[in-house]
């Protein structure tokens, strides 16, 4: 993936001169910065969304069957919903 990116002048020049202190270029630490965000963000979204099942308990409901194809043809010919 490649982006176009427009940086301060200011800005340009201090990864200019971090790039040179480690040896490499600025488009190799925006990347670097790039790819530690983006973990950053999916550690994030990984940790927000954890849900402990079972949601609801066996004893509530029973044995739960899987639904096949057949069984949503059912459903969505019935009459009683609407389109």
């Amino acid at each position: 993936m490649q982006a176009a990116l427009e940086l301060p002048e200011v800005v340009l020049r201090q990864l200019e001169t971090l790039a040179k202190q480690e040896g490499a270029t600025p488009a190799d630490l925006i990347r670097r910065f790039m790819e530690a965000r983006i973990e950053t963000s999916n550690a994030s979204l990984r940790r927000n969304i954890e849900v402990r099942l079972p949601l609801i308990p066996a004893f509530e409901t029973g044995p739960i069957q899987p639904i096949t194809g057949a069984d949503v043809d059912a459903i969505f010919s019935c009459d009683h919903l609407s389109s």
